[in-house]
């Protein structure tokens, strides 16, 4: 559909599927089209009918959707559906990559929850004025304090 699209329009267009609870199931065509999906939920569970068909992750199967995307690669990012799982981002993602055994690393686990999140609607940030965030004991991926946010875009440093 998209590279129809295109061709009607003569000009390239950014796709990105969001929420894409069944992305796994059409993953190699996904990434040959070079499209982007924000997954709403790491570890999915069907609220309504349609959405029966998810990769669960394990123990229920020895995929879960990020690594199946992954693996055909797709540009993936996580995202939330209500603003109160923004805070728990990280641990989801973290968990994610614990359960792909080795398929995620810790940087493709932090670019999922940061960079890519911002990459695929196409914001375009300059590098100087990303946020940065300070833990104490460990990195975001583990259970750690956050202790401090220096954000130049809002020219603060917060200590928490």
């Amino acid at each position: 559909l998209r590279s129809e699209v295109e061709a009607d329009l003569g000009n390239k267009i950014k796709v990105t599927l969001v929420g894409a609870t069944e992305a796994h199931l059409v993953a190699p065509e996904i990434g040959e089209a070079n499209i982007g999906v924000l997954i709403a939920q790491t570890r999915p569970f069907p609220h309504n009918w349609e959405e029966w068909r998810l990769l669960p992750g394990p123990p229920l199967s020895e995929k879960n959707a990020l690594t199946t995307l992954l693996a055909h690669n797709v540009t993936v990012a996580v995202g939330v559906r209500e603003a109160w799982e923004a805070r728990n981002t990280r641990l989801d993602v973290a968990w994610a990559a614990l359960e792909s055994n080795g398929a995620i690393s810790k940087a493709d686990a932090l670019s999922i929850a940061s960079v890519h999140v911002e990459k695929l609607p196409g914001v375009r940030v300059d590098e100087s004025e990303t946020d940065l965030v300070a833990t104490q004991g460990g990195d975001l991926l583990d259970l750690t304090k956050v202790v401090a946010v220096i954000s130049p875009r809002r020219g603060a440093v917060d200590l928490i």
